[in-house]
């Protein structure tokens, strides 16, 4: 299994107290930032785009892990890789040219990541393998908010974590992830955990600890 990784969510961050937050993270020893980019068709919110993800790579030293929940991400790519991502997924339901995308953020030095909704069959994937540095399953449908964590999923991500064998492929969870559900997303074989509505509620050194506490 590769290392646990704590991935707090930007968008729910408080962004009037962005940079304080940020710097938190960092001396909590969080070890992604998630930075979600939605476009309002794809999913129904709007959230983020290049122009903030540049804007957050001059406020922190954590890599960028964007998030495209956009149609025809292959039209966006360069724009997000430009602004400073440093590792980028995006959805194989948005796109006919996913192998494209994979190969397109590769070139520009940047880690490739796919990203499943919880309907969509872990099958999907299978012949890209080779080419993905990371796999992101959604726990909840993306971009709608008062949703809860769907166990469903917990039997994809043993399917998933079967598929990658001894690749080094990190498998990421998102969708209401806090210290309850962690421990068995980390059991079934997810090891990076993005969190956004729990990790900001309260101090987030302590819940970036509790996170971890949890996987133990």
């Amino acid at each position: 299994m590769s290392e646990i990784k704590i991935a707090p969510s930007v968008f729910a961050a408080d962004l009037g107290l962005l940079r304080e937050q940020l710097a938190e993270m960092e001396q909590a020893g969080a070890d992604l930032l998630h930075v979600d980019v939605m476009d309002g068709h794809f999913v129904e919110r709007m959230a983020f785009g290049a122009d903030h993800v540049r804007a957050l790579r001059k406020l922190t030293r954590l890599p960028l892990d964007v998030h495209m929940m956009v149609e025809r991400p292959e039209n966006h790519l360069d724009s997000i890789l430009d602004a400073g991502a440093d590792i980028v997924t995006v959805h194989a339901e948005a796109t006919t040219r996913l192998l494209s995308c994979m190969q397109k953020i590769h070139k520009a030095g940047a880690r490739s990541g796919v990203v499943l909704n919880p309907a969509t069959s872990e099958e999907t994937i299978r012949y890209i393998l080779d080419d993905v540095d990371m796999i992101l399953l959604m726990t909840v449908n993306p971009g709608e908010g008062g949703q809860h964590f769907l166990p469903a999923v917990l039997d994809k991500i043993k399917c998933v974590r079967g598929m990658i064998d001894e690749r080094p492929i990190d498998l990421e969870v998102d969708g209401s992830i806090d210290d309850k559900v962690i421990w068995s997303c980390y059991e079934a074989g997810a090891n990076v955990f993005v969190s956004g509505g729990y990790l900001f509620k309260g101090s987030i050194t302590e819940n970036i600890a509790k996170l971890r506490k949890a996987c133990e």
